[in-house]
């Protein structure tokens, strides 16, 4: 999308997987840290699993959980997420703790839950309606292009949304650490449920480079028809 760089960032195993390993995520956030993003955009299963691994059962909102941080360290950023569901509710308020998120912005649809939307208000979580059955991602992206300014945005989402966007040709960059280790036949393939033209999509390499502990990142710009 025209003013706005999206680059996708996932670690993954040699044979693709996404799940069922461990990664390297002092390295995976240093690479994404040096593409000074302005955002984040981070999908709600992804947001969810990651809290149900930490926190089996979520610690109780405090009084402070309802108000915007206004503490934060100048070099974290806004997260945003599409949760048309409220599959987060009751859950944001451990987002918003995190020390490397400035705040939550939830991108919602028309048939959003009335109780979720109620939730959103009552703890002053900026959010918006982009769709109608679900979220327009590129209408997302434009808003808050327009409305925060953002200039780069990088992901931490899993399968379902990063095939979205390159389904939807929003995403500029492809940015992958990729561990020394082979998964199987238990592996998720980051790219299982993209839809892409016959013959493949097209990709330029950006950037291929070996790191510490025998991982390698490699970056590719998206080339859409």
């Amino acid at each position: 999308m025209e003013g706005i760089k999206v680059i996708m960032h996932n670690a993954i195993s040699l044979d693709g997987s996404i799940l069922h390993f461990e990664p390297n995520l002092g390295l995976f956030y240093q690479i994404s840290a040096g593409f000074n993003a302005d955002m984040v955009l981070v999908g709600s299963n992804t947001a969810k699993t990651g809290i149900e691994m930490f926190y089996p059962k979520p610690p109780k909102e405090e009084a402070s959980d309802y108000s915007k941080p206004l503490d934060k360290s100048q070099y974290c950023v806004p997260w945003v997420i599409p949760d048309s569901k409220g599959a987060l509710k009751g859950m944001l308020h451990i987002l918003r703790r995190y020390e490397h998120c400035r705040d939550i912005i939830i991108l919602l649809s028309e048939s959003t839950p009335k109780s979720y939307i109620k939730y959103l208000e009552e703890r002053n979580y900026d959010h918006f309606f982009v769709g109608h059955n679900h979220v327009d991602l590129n209408k997302a992206l434009e808003l808050v292009f327009q409305r925060y300014g953002i200039k780069t945005i990088t992901t931490d989402a899993g399968v379902t949304l990063n095939c979205q966007l390159l389904e939807q040709g929003l995403i500029d960059e492809i940015s992958l650490v990729i561990s020394p280790v082979i998964v199987g036949n238990i592996s998720v393939n980051l790219f299982s449920k993209l839809h892409s033209p016959t013959g493949g999509m097209k990709l330029e390499m950006v950037k291929h480079e070996v790191m510490e502990n025998d991982h390698l990142w490699l970056m590719y710009r998206v080339k859409y028809e």
